[in-house]
């Protein structure tokens, strides 16, 4: 799986295989369920992710409850979670 990640690194940089074993070690792969949320409206995000197999649906609730989804990562994509709701 992690080689999915190394692909997607290649587009941006050169690593060297020492580099790219640094990482490897240095990376945890964690599979989740479908509807696990990895991070609260108004939290801070501690993490990084990139989708290695499925989607990922970054929303936000608005003043009326309603759930207002503002994008969608897919494999081989980066996740970019910001705090922009408050």
């Amino acid at each position: 799986m992690k080689s999915i990640l190394f692909k997607y690194m290649t587009k941006f940089t050169t690593l060297t295989d020492e580099e790219q074993q640094a990482i490897a070690e240095d990376i945890h792969v964690k599979e989740v369920k479908k509807g696990t949320v990895l991070l609260r409206q108004g939290d801070v995000s501690t993490k990084c992710y990139f989708v290695l197999k499925g989607c990922v649906r970054q929303y936000s609730i608005d003043e009326a409850g309603k759930e207002v989804t503002s994008n969608f990562y897919t494999e081989e994509q980066a996740v970019s979670i910001f705090n922009r709701h408050q």
